[in-house]
């Protein structure tokens, strides 16, 4: 936004040194008068003469305004690229986050098969049985019942966080392309400075004509300059999990 902005007060000292020029052609009659003594022609070639600085000066303006361009792109391509990696580093961590309910899941299965055998062998000893075995089940069907729900947690943050990952990658899409047409608007921003830097070479542009290119200029970067605020970075937007879980102290019944 800053270069924008640059860009902007460029544009409004180009437009101010033309309003100036084109002031300066209209002198009031009694400067007419006061200046009727010099001969025409050496008036005629002074004023080509300034002409042409002034033109010289609106080139280099140009230039300048070029060669920003030239720099807000190459920044708008390294942030692609960061933008980038950074999907990629969440797709990484999604993967990762797969693997461990994975690993629950079994540990999951595990523990529901332990408990299928008790009650088996709970069943073959029931007559024979104290009422301490009976707890003793009965503790287990509650801890397992403790972990399903804890798994159960672990698989609603899981889809929060691919959800939300799911709307990062689309706005993510979006700016890419908006930072595409940016890119052709920029490109055509930068053809027209070029097809104005030779009109202006041929000292042929009439002072209408370098306004009208001016102003255009000027509503190309204030639409640049809406669309970098508002597709900015903005604050407080990183997506955190809800549940927290922890892969190195998985929970197992001995």
């Amino acid at each position: 936004m800053l270069r924008v902005a640059t860009m902007m007060t460029i544009l409004d000292s180009v437009r101010t040194r033309i309003q100036k020029c084109q002031s300066f052609g209209n002198k009031s009659p009694s400067e007419a008068e006061s200046t009727s003594h010099v001969p025409i022609d050496k008036k005629h070639h002074e004023v080509m003469i300034d002409e042409k600085e002034k033109l010289r000066k609106q080139l280099n303006a140009s230039l300048v305004a070029r060669k920003s361009l030239e720099v807000m792109c190459s920044s708008l391509g390294k942030e692609k690229e960061i933008m980038a990696a950074e999907l990629s580093k969440k797709v990484h961590e999604l993967n990762e986050m797969e693997d461990l309910i994975n690993d629950l899941k079994e540990q999951n299965e595990n523990l529901v098969e332990r408990l299928h055998e008790r009650v088996t062998k709970q069943k073959e000893r029931r007559h024979s049985s104290d009422g301490g075995e009976l707890q003793g089940n009965i503790a287990l069907q509650e801890r397992n019942k403790a972990l399903s729900e804890n798994l159960l947690k672990s698989l609603n943050g899981y889809k929060s966080i691919k959800r939300k990952w799911k709307d990062a990658q689309a706005e993510n899409m979006a700016m890419h392309a908006t930072m595409e047409e940016m890119t052709a608007k920029i490109g055509a921003g930068l053809a027209r400075i070029h097809s104005f830097k030779e009109r202006m070479a041929s000292e042929n542009v009439p002072s209408t004509n370098i306004q009208e290119e001016i102003v255009e200029l000027e509503h190309m970067f204030e639409c640049f300059k809406m669309q970098v605020a508002e597709h900015g970075p903005k604050e407080g937007e990183c997506v955190k999990p809800k549940v927290d879980i922890s892969a190195c102290k998985p929970t197992v019944i001995a």
